[in-house]
């Protein structure tokens, strides 16, 4: 990714953000947004479309100030093109021909591009690959028109070279690039994917793709991806989309299926871990649809994913959305995960690896087993979430914050399960939250600024309504959990200390007082967290030795620690430990097309 974009920076463990003279025009346009709200209603404000963000408060606002115009270039989310003065390419079989007199090169069937300009593609490779090989300042847009492109051995689209890449989906058309089931290195380049990308690609227009990779995955970047725009069907043996640097999605449909234990999402830099440094790996969604079916993370980003807006069904998924930092800010987000639901935890992205001594996996302790760490977070200010999730249903190694949205949570009864599940602090300020789940290890918010009652209701059937009425018998809160449970959560800002209500949970009703903000009745209190959240395959041990003799959390007393839980999954591939440290991201906005 080219560092002349990076301007924008985040703190992980607090989604901080420098001041730049970018970030400074955004902060002047929310102070100026926060005004004419505060007074004309005076109401609370929620996160509108992607690129105008109004919050509850000032602190909020900055927390969410990232924007489309600041994640995308003009040029990506234009698709325009003018054909007049394109290059047509026009496949045929196993050969090619162009109208270019300069640019293009043939060879059998491998088309290569090596000048910058817009290239229409068209016909059938049955087995050829177009390859972009032109200067490191090049910016080449190939526009495929019903264009169809099948490597054996290879990626069907392989960018070598270019500044950027633009492939744009002509309007009322559909094309596809796929592997045929195996892969052949490129000299020291391991070609690993249906589309490869060296350098930043952005997919926009309006036609379609479907993108298919039998034994790799399916695209992969090693800079930037960008989806703004068109209608893509993405199939892969491994992850679905694989980056270094980002994978960001506006004014797209994309319908993402992986492989077993493969990420749909997957954003990640090795390099990172290599070089000791911290990760700035991001995923951003404006707005559009994604669909995504995975055998791993449905989304995992090393540093940080951001959805301000559109559509995220993670339908499949061993966990849902995993991050160091989590930012829900608008959209409607549904997760389906056999483990946890929303994973905010460090290290390197996929199930099976293991990272030692960085910030956020071992730190200072021997052999890299540290306490869980605080760097973690989770925030929803907007949108609306559902999760079902057959082990934690929103689980930080560091903190929890809601303030705003629409927020629904179920939980299975079984196993050392929480419908929330943090290593720090978990505060609600505003918004509705609702859970179900077990009451074996569950816990309450650790501070609020409205209501919130948390009980145990005994052993209730799946399908079991719960519902919260005011002393009116207004019903302010009601959801039917699809999944058994003996836990229920319930905050809404209708809540407020001093009023009773009645909350009804199949064959549990009960009238409760809210002589505090936070009702519990759950065991044990929140008290100290031992292990908290982490990733899966993990173990967090808040009495393990940091390194230096001392514990460094919760005593064992009588087989359990005092005001916490232990906690030893053993998920798939070796388990991972994970320890304290901060974590610094960058966040890249684009300055050029």
């Amino acid at each position: 990714m080219n560092r002349e974009y990076r301007n924008s920076k985040y703190t992980d463990a607090g989604v901080a953000r420098g001041v730049t003279a970018k970030a400074m025009t955004v902060i002047l346009s929310l102070l100026l947004a926060l005004m004419l709200t505060f007074t004309s209603c005076g109401a609370n404000a929620e996160t509108g479309s992607a690129g105008t963000v109004t919050a509850t408060s000032s602190e909020q606002a900055a927390d969410n100030a990232v924007s489309k115009s600041e994640m995308f270039t003009e040029r990506d989310l234009s698709g325009d093109y003018d054909e007049s003065e394109a290059k047509t390419i026009t496949l045929s079989g196993s050969s090619a021909e162009t109208s270019a007199s300069s640019g293009v090169s043939i060879d059998g069937s491998a088309v290569t591009i090596t000048a910058e300009g817009v290239y229409i593609v068209s016909g059938t490779l049955s087995d050829g690959q177009i390859i972009v090989d032109a200067d490191d300042a090049a910016k080449v847009q190939i526009v495929l028109k019903d264009a169809s492109v099948t490597s054996s051995d290879s990626a069907a689209l392989y960018v070598k070279s270019a500044d950027k890449v633009f492939v744009t989906l002509a309007e009322g058309t559909s094309s596809t690039l796929a592997n045929g089931g195996s892969f052949v290195a490129d000299g020291d380049t391991n070609i690993d994917g249906a589309v490869f990308a060296k350098d930043d690609i952005t997919f926009n227009g309006s036609g379609s793709l479907t993108i298919d990779s039998p034994a790799g995955h399916g695209v992969v970047g090693k800079d930037d991806v960008k989806f703004a725009g068109g209608t893509y069907t993405i199939t892969a043996a491994k992850h679905g989309v694989q980056a270094n640097d980002s994978v960001r999605l506006a004014e797209s449909d994309a319908t993402v299926t992986s492989g077993s234990e493969k990420d749909g999402i997957h954003v990640s830099d090795d390099a990172d871990e290599e070089e000791g440094t911290e990760s700035d790996s991001f995923f951003y969604m404006a707005d559009g649809s994604l669909t995504i079916s995975s055998g791993d993370d449905g989304i995992h980003a090393d540093a940080s994913v951001i959805i301000e807006g559109g559509t995220i069904a993670v339908n499949e998924s061993y966990e849902g959305i995993e991050g160091l930092s989590i930012n829900i800010s608008g959209g409607s987000t549904t997760v389906t995960a056999t483990d946890d639901g929303l994973n905010a935890a460090g290290g390197n992205a996929s199930s099976g690896s293991q990272t030692f001594g960085s910030d956020d996996w071992g730190g200072g302790a021997p052999g890299g087993m540290n306490d869980g760490g605080t760097n973690g977070s989770i925030s929803i200010s907007g949108g609306t979430v559902h999760i079902t999730a057959g082990g934690d249903g929103v689980d930080s190694n560091g903190s929890v914050e809601i303030t705003g949205g629409y927020t629904v949570v179920e939980g299975p009864v079984q196993g050392d399960t929480s419908v929330l599940d943090y290593n720090s602090t978990a505060t609600i300020k505003a918004g509705t939250f609702i859970g179900t789940g077990g009451a074996g290890m569950a816990e309450n918010f650790s501070s609020a600024e409205q209501g919130v009652i948390a009980v145990s209701t005994g052993e209730q059937a799946a399908g079991s309504t719960v519902t919260l009425t005011n002393s009116s018998g207004d019903v302010i809160a009601e959801v039917t959990p699809s999944l058994a449970y003996s836990v229920v959560y319930v905050s809404t800002e209708d809540m407020a200390q001093g009023e009773t209500y009645t909350l009804t949970a199949g064959s549990f009703s009960e009238s409760i007082t809210l002589s505090e903000l936070l009702y519990s009745t759950l065991g044990g209190g929140r008290g100290g967290s031992f292990g908290g959240g982490g990733p899966r395959g993990g173990m967090n041990d808040s009495s393990m030795n940091d390194g230096t003799g001392n514990d460094t959390g919760g005593q064992m007393n009588g087989g359990m620690p005092q005001g916490g839980r232990g906690r030893m999954r053993g998920g798939k591939g070796p388990g991972r430990m994970q320890g304290g440290g901060s974590s610094t991201q960058q966040i890249e906005g684009d300055t050029a097309a």
